[in-house]
């Protein structure tokens, strides 16, 4: 018997496994390309749905109040679009104002923060070794002037974003059904009633991180309005409502919103910008490590752990838009790891075996 077809079938086996694995390999590195360039698109359409699912909330108590499913949509939608036109009106004519202001001051600002280090450096010339005078500041400055050609680009493309956002919010609010029925298409027939338990788990938690939000906003908005207003620095009314919306990201935003108010009271002072620089970090750190944990566990029964580990890795992994959708996707995370691995490990119950025996 020759030999010589099986080694040369055996081949052809090898050579079509290694094919295999080399055409799985590449298609996987494309769909991981491809991913990666669409992961805004990912993240905006994830938060369009978790905004939609904060929405069923009201649109539910307008439904037990008597009116049909539609009919309760629509009002949702209406008074939800209602109230983002209100505090545009109210907050970006005042927020342009205030950027402008911030633009022209900003020369005079960078100047005298180099006169400042040049009056310290002379004062204490061993800090030369460690800071330079005329660090790279004037040279910060052009760069800032120079980047601000494109912002009617970015604006565009922000209000593009916007539409295609709020559309998506308006089909998933009018007609959830098929989003709904093509989440679960995407489980085994067997998996789809665990799937539907997390989906409703996960739903309660993003429906208690909006009143959460809500509510420490608000605090914190009310704060920052009064102290700032007490302070004389201006647009208390702008900072305030971006700290309202910066509470939504746990930890993180209500630091980064605190940027611009403690910048702009440099103009007024080295000592005003340190008070406003205390005030927000004192606020921050009660809100943030006294209230909002038990607001948030009372609300959407995650650990306060979990909330900022999810918050951290998503703004590091996806900048600001991950760190949005961070509490969100940490609810989802909870409710799927719950549903599908706590409860299949559970050991089985003694009086359960003794049944079955």
């Amino acid at each position: 018997m020759d030999p010589r077809p099986l080694w040369s079938a055996r081949k052809e086996g090898l050579f079509a496994s290694w094919l295999g694995f080399v055409a799985a390999a590449a298609s996987a590195v494309v769909v991981l390309w491809f991913l990666a360039k669409i992961v805004t698109a990912i993240l905006l359409l994830f938060f369009a749905i978790v905004v939609a699912i904060a929405l069923s909330a009201p649109v539910a108590w307008f439904v037990r109040r008597g009116l049909s499913r539609h009919a309760a949509a629509i009002v949702t939608l209406l008074m939800f679009f209602a109230t983002i036109g209100l505090i545009g009106w109210l907050v970006i004519p005042r927020l342009a104002t205030q950027v402008v202001l911030l633009v022209n001051r900003l020369p005079q600002l960078i100047g005298d923060i180099q006169r400042q280090m040049s009056s310290l450096l002379e004062r204490h010339p061993e800090l030369q070794q460690v800071v330079p005078p005329d660090a790279g500041a004037g040279q910060g400055a052009v760069e800032l002037f120079r980047g601000l050609g494109g912002v009617s680009l970015s604006l565009l493309g922000g209000i593009a974003l916007a539409i295609i956002f709020f559309s998506i919010v308006a089909y998933v609010v009018l007609d959830p059904k098929p989003v709904l029925r093509g989440y679960l298409d995407t489980f085994p027939a067997v998996q789809r009633r665990r799937a539907l338990r997390a989906y409703r788990r996960a739903t309660r938690a993003v429906i208690g991180w909006t009143k959460a939000g809500v509510v420490i906003g608000a605090i914190q908005a009310v704060a920052v309005f009064t102290f700032l207003t007490l302070m004389d620095i201006p647009g208390a009314l702008v900072w305030a409502a971006l700290a309202f919306f910066a509470d939504f990201i746990p930890r993180i935003g209500g630091y980064v919103m605190a940027f611009p108010p403690v910048v702009l009271s440099l103009g007024m002072g080295p000592m005003t910008a340190v008070w406003v620089a205390l005030f927000y970090l004192v606020s921050n750190e009660i809100l943030g490590s006294v209230v909002a944990p038990k607001i948030r566990g009372a609300t959407m029964q995650l650990h306060p752990v979990l909330i900022i580990f999810f918050t951290l890795a998503f703004a590091l992994a996806f900048g600001l838009l991950g760190a949005l959708v961070a509490t969100p996707a940490a609810a989802f995370f909870s409710a799927f790891y719950g549903e599908f691995y706590l409860k299949r490990s559970a050991p089985v119950p003694q009086q359960s075996i003794k049944g079955g025996e």
